[in-house]
């Protein structure tokens, strides 16, 4: 997440007439170290932001990205690192993988994209970008044409009606399953391959509590790009100048929480507040949304009686509260703590179960669990 912003935020900045590339992963097999939709952008003054691959991919994309740059063609890179003769005669990875990487000049038709996944991140709804990567006999379909979907937004850039009908009825699907989609299409004049990818907007971190602790947790949610909100129902002005970096800072008394912030699937919350009954006050208010992660920070014996209390008055907990907050890392600090708490967020919202990797038997990309 934070990547893309940082590119985005770059092709905004940019310096007028400054020539540039972008390379999208938009197809893999085997092993691979990034997911399709992993970006890296390439300035013409030789700098890059984001990146395709562990980092060696990269140098070799650098390269080709030139000459994108100077004809203005895309094209689509395949790296395929299954034979052992890449060891020797390839560029030496060994990594048992195979990467499709799709290299395009930064025209106008690339801000229209960057501009819709923007759109998407600061109005917190979801979009979907399909992109042909692919075609084969068909003189009407380019590499890079695009279909943009989202909210009530549709940026079509496909010339054939019978491919765009096609692709947007598939669109649609990644965006309602939340998934993405490559598919080919059997058209009259030839055959065409879609790499469809969903846009998520930023997760967005509630934090109740402004204590000492919640510094390190709101640094480390930002350097992930993450939407950063910090209550303080005590409203103590200190906190605006504690807490700099989060997007927000809300003063308010508990029965006014809530008010001005907006709560969606993408949200999730951690209490912190180190007051008990501040933080019965403050569950009262969350635990009717079903957030997909409600994290508490404290014992288990003092949540339990929180929960107690609750059910009491018949406000029922549900199975998504985690309590102690964080996973068992063997975290003692403020920072270690921050660490194991976010850590513990990425795996309920990847729906992963937070193992060694070296434990799991499937792809580390592959489906959810």
């Amino acid at each position: 997440m934070r990547e893309l912003q940082d590119i985005i935020l770059a092709i905004e900045t940019r310096e007028t007439g400054e020539k540039a590339a972008l390379a999208t992963l938009v197809k893999v097999s085997g092993s691979t170290y990034r997911s399709p939709g992993a970006r890296m952008l390439i300035k013409g003054n030789g700098d890059t932001i984001g990146a395709i691959s562990g980092g060696c991919l990269e140098s070799d994309v650098f390269e080709k990205a030139q000459a994108v740059i100077e004809s203005g063609k895309p094209c689509v890179i395949k790296y395929d690192t299954t034979s052992e003769d890449d060891m020797i005669w390839g560029l030496g990875l060994g990594c048992q993988g195979v990467a499709y990487v799709l290299i395009e000049a930064l025209e106008s038709n690339k801000f229209q994209e960057f501009a819709f996944i923007k759109r998407c991140f600061s109005t917190r709804i979801y979009g979907a970008i399909a992109t042909v990567i692919n075609v084969e006999f068909a003189s009407e379909v380019k590499v890079g044409q695009r279909l943009l979907f989202g909210g009530d937004t549709i940026i079509n850039n496909f010339t054939n009606e019978d491919l765009f009908t096609e692709v947007l009825r598939d669109t649609k699907t990644a965006l309602s399953n939340n998934n993405l989609i490559l598919k080919e299409y059997q058209l009259a004049t030839g055959k065409i391959e879609v790499f469809i990818e969903v846009i998520k907007p930023p997760l967005s971190l509630i934090i109740f509590g402004a204590g000492y602790d919640v510094l390190p947790l709101v640094n480390l949610s930002k350097q992930l790009g993450w939407h950063v909100t910090v209550v303080d129902n005590r409203q103590r002005k200190a906190s605006q100048k504690r807490f700099v970096k989060a997007d927000k800072i809300q003063l308010s008394p508990p029965e006014d929480i809530l008010e001005d912030i907006e709560i969606t699937e993408r949200t999730v919350a951690v209490v912190m507040s180190h007051n008990y009954l501040d933080d019965l006050e403050m569950l009262k208010l969350l635990i009717p949304y079903n957030l997909k992660y409600l994290g508490i920070l404290g014992p288990k014996k003092r949540t339990n009686r929180i929960i107690k209390e609750l059910q009491a008055e018949e406000i029922t907990s549900n199975a998504n509260i985690y309590s102690p907050v964080g996973l068992d890392i063997g975290a003692d600090n403020a920072e270690e703590i921050a660490l194991s708490i976010i850590a513990e967020i990425q795996a309920v919202i990847s729906q992963r179960n937070a193992g060694f990797l070296r434990h799991r038997n499937a792809p580390i990309h592959g489906k959810k669990e």
